[in-house]
């Protein structure tokens, strides 16, 4: 059957991957996903169907079941059932793996596997995989697509989205503990990630456009020399989406002022003094395009920090609202917060979160002189006057940090023994948390000066991911107009 598929494709001229399996693979999708390091999203399964009018294919993402009524409504047939192994076996297929190509029945493919690039599945062998394109699949095959499946439950909350603000040149540690490296490690664990760069969202506080821009294009160099995938994560530019604006203006309907009027964004204003004349209204509709944003993409969970609980929370709020009014339509968000000291980054001032606005902050790409003078300006103790003295750890800033970023934690443990005990003083524990920091990101750091550079490709890799990200918006803007009464172009 492989043989069969591979002239397929090369007689079509699309590009395509055999990959070499073990072979103790287990033929199930959740296996061989695990394997390929990518996410179910990305699984191609196909099934054999019986109906009245005979045997077809039915390819789905491995994210989804088949809807059986859904599929019948479909294929306006009253009879259907899964193939057996004899009947498959008639059919010269193997159960377990059936191959999207190469059948000589008619191929049916749900939609929602057309909102990934790239798909995994089989070839009919046990030790080949299969790699190609989406698009590239349906113009060989000829397929059918239609819409007949809904999520698994189990996979329901496995789709994630969070958000930076592009206010300042660079991420600091604070970003990457409460947002960063928990969305990449959810990433790894294969669940579907959509990051996006807040550009709208910074125009409460930039309105020169060169520097908004300028620091846009930083914040992409700084997730892609973290380790960002932007084949796996749908990384985008807020503002490359329309339908983020689009849901804002129909959920403010939903939101009733006294919600808006108490977020800490607006209030943190008026407690510095600011009058109400004076604050944009960018500023008070913040939370609103937020709501927006999350519930554009129907994420089960939103990693953040402790410090943006209020704003998910808002999120939810919202969707209840909308919910309550139009039926389920918004899954009910969680927020995903790290424990502990990771929730919620303490600022080198030790006093308030960690903020470039507030220039209590250590860098991650700075220089390296830079990055010292941070570290070693770093609250600690204020009741330790010497080195002798015992010292106090929990809530110490450069502990919090030496967690963060020092992979050696036998020497974090011995550190803090010691400081409690009063044999280590405070330089000596600040210079090994450089140390740390500069073994931590010296990889990333490197390939951050290879990028710099190269402007275009960071376009590039916004406009990709903006493309992928609209065919979700685009159906969830769809079904809300639809709802609530709009019709347009869109809808009709």
């Amino acid at each position: 059957m492989e043989d069969r598929i591979e002239k397929i494709l090369k007689d079509a001229n699309v590009p395509f991957e055999f990959i070499p399996l073990p072979e103790d693979l287990p033929v199930d999708v959740p296996s061989h996903m695990k394997f390929y390091r990518d996410t179910m999203q990305h699984a191609l399964a196909t099934m054999i169907y019986k109906t009245e009018k005979g045997f077809i294919a039915v390819s789905r993402r491995g994210d989804t079941k088949v809807n059986s009524k859904k599929l019948r409504e479909f294929l306006g047939i009253k009879r259907l059932s899964l193939a057996t192994e004899e009947e498959m076996t008639g059919l010269g297929l193997t159960p377990g793996l059936v191959p999207p190509l190469g059948l000589e029945i008619p191929l049916y493919v749900d939609k929602k596997v057309i909102e990934a690039d790239y798909f995994y599945d089989g070839t009919g062998h046990k030790l080949f995989g299969l790699k190609m394109g989406v698009k590239d699949l349906l113009g060989v095959n000829k397929a059918i697509v239609g819409d007949f499946t809904t999520y698994e439950e189990r996979y329901a909350k496995k789709r994630v989205l969070s958000g930076i603000t592009p206010s300042g040149n660079t991420l600091h540690l604070g970003n990457y503990a409460g947002a960063v490296k928990p969305q990449f490690d959810l990433l790894e664990k294969g669940v579907e990630s959509f990051y996006f760069v807040a550009d709208l969202h910074a125009l409460t506080t930039i309105q020169d456009r060169n520097r908004l821009e300028m620091c846009i294009i930083n914040n992409v160099f700084d997730y892609i020399a973290l380790g960002l995938d932007p084949e796996k994560g749908i990384y985008f530019r807020q503002s490359g989406v329309a339908e983020h604006s689009m849901l804002a203006i129909v959920l403010a309907n939903y939101i009733p002022f006294g919600l808006t009027n108490r977020m800490h964004a607006f209030k943190d204003k008026l407690a510095r003094g600011v009058s109400k004349e004076k604050i944009n209204m960018g500023l008070f509709n913040y939370p609103i395009l937020m709501a927006a944003d999350i519930l554009l993409y129907k994420p089960g969970g939103v990693p953040v920090g402790e410090d943006q609980r209020q704003h998910v929370e808002f999120a939810r709020e919202t969707a209840r609202s909308f919910n309550k009014a139009h039926g389920e339509i918004f899954p009910i968000p969680d927020p995903l917060i790290e424990k502990g000291n990771m929730s919620k980054v303490v600022g080198t001032d030790g006093e308030r979160k960690m903020s470039k606005s507030l220039g209590n902050v250590v860098t991650i790409f700075d220089e390296e002189e830079v990055i010292r003078r941070q570290i070693m300006g770093s609250y600690t103790d204020p009741n330790r006057k010497h080195a002798s003295d015992p010292g106090k750890v929990d809530g110490n800033p450069v502990f919090i940090y030496h967690d963060i970023v020092n992979d050696d934690k036998a020497e974090v443990e011995d550190l803090k023994r010691r400081y409690r005990e009063g044999k280590v003083g405070d330089v000596e524990v600040k210079e090994s948390l450089f140390k740390a920091h500069m073994r931590k990101f010296a990889e990333a750091r490197r390939k951050r000066k290879e990028l710099e550079n190269n402007i275009d490709m960071a376009r590039e890799i916004l406009e990709k991911g903006a493309e992928k990200a609209r065919k979700v918006a685009e159906e969830t803007i769809k079904e809300v107009y639809k709802i609530v009464g709009i019709t347009n172009k869109l809808n009709s």
